[in-house]
């Protein structure tokens, strides 16, 4: 049985998620997370299907695949591209299983991709594969039981960096996003890596693992990279992080251009609370954060009532 920290999440999970600095055990951060995986995804909310390994496209010798989590009810639900966290170097649909079933449990059909990662595909491998996936959804996600005319974009972590990157990038499909779900996110990538240096192998162009070295100078501030340096087409936002949460300047700072830009947003902080918090289900701030996206979407006519319970 492993030791509980506060609020009964394993202490050794619990102490990652507040430093994100990775354990000097073999494997990091990677081995921890997967040690206590039947933590963060055992136990879903029942959903009506899963479709896992949805294909998309072949690109670089990649697979760009979709878990298709469809929740309980009378299709069409509003649609959520959701992207993995994971530092661009790991992470999958996998990882975040229970989270999509949870989103599900919501009333949302979740759309889980697993985009080409670092350090064999650089930057702006995801990003392409975001705005592609984004593209499909608006094509596709109808014959999933998905509701094309409610298309939301979110994502945890460096999946957050890579949804507001898509919505930054201006791609065509974007502008057909009604909302975007941002969970403590990165949103200027060489500002947060003092925080991420020890996930990404370094923190200079040398040693960090998701930059080509030869472009780590040239691409400060660009919005695929750095979204928020490019907000003005963003829809209505919910930014979401931890009290505690070494990264919760990154949201903070990109509430405040929101803000600058007059787009319609809420920044969530959850109170005594470290990053990647959805995915500790026996953190009190696992249901509230639930609750408060449920709400928001409520608010903007997302979901306009309470999805069926099995």
């Amino acid at each position: 049985m492993p030791r509980l920290g506060a609020n009964a999440v394993p202490a050794e999970l619990l102490e990652f998620q507040t430093t994100l600095r990775p354990p000097a055990a073999e494997g990091g951060a990677v081995a921890l997370l997967t040690r206590f995986d039947s933590y963060i995804n055992g136990d879903p909310p029942p959903v009506s299907a899963v479709h896992a390994g949805v294909l998309l496209r072949e690109e670089d010798g990649w697979r760009l695949s979709a878990d298709i989590t469809v929740p309980f009810g009378r299709p069409p639900f509003p649609a959520l591209l959701y992207l993995h966290g994971g530092a661009w170097v790991a992470g999958a649909p996998w990882t975040h299983r229970r989270l999509a079933a949870e989103l599900a449990s919501r009333g949302l059909l979740v759309v889980s991709i697993d985009y080409r990662r670092a350090p064999k595909h650089r930057f702006p491998s995801a990003v392409h594969d975001a705005a592609f996936a984004l593209a499909w959804l608006d094509q596709r996600v109808a014959e999933f039981g998905g509701d094309p005319g409610r298309l939301l974009i979110g994502g945890d972590s460096a999946g957050a960096n890579l949804a507001a990157a898509v919505l930054a990038s201006g791609v065509p499909a974007a502008a057909d996003v009604r909302a975007a779900l941002l969970c403590y996110g990165i949103y200027d990538y060489h500002r947060a890596l003092p925080v991420l240096g020890g996930l990404l192998g370094g923190q200079d162009a040398a040693t960090q693992a998701y930059l080509d070295p030869a472009e780590f100078e040239t691409l400060r501030g660009d919005p695929r990279l750095s979204p928020e340096r490019n907000v003005l087409a963003f829809p209505p936002t919910l930014l979401t992080v931890g009290q505690h949460d070494p990264l919760r300047h990154e949201s903070e700072a990109m509430a405040a251009r929101l803000a600058a830009a007059s787009i319609p947003h809420r920044l969530h902080i959850a109170t005594d609370t470290p990053h990647g918090y959805l995915q500790l289900p026996t953190h009190p701030a696992h249901d509230e954060g639930l609750a408060v996206i449920a709400e928001f979407l409520r608010d903007n006519d997302l979901l306009p009532t309470k999805p069926e319970i099995a």
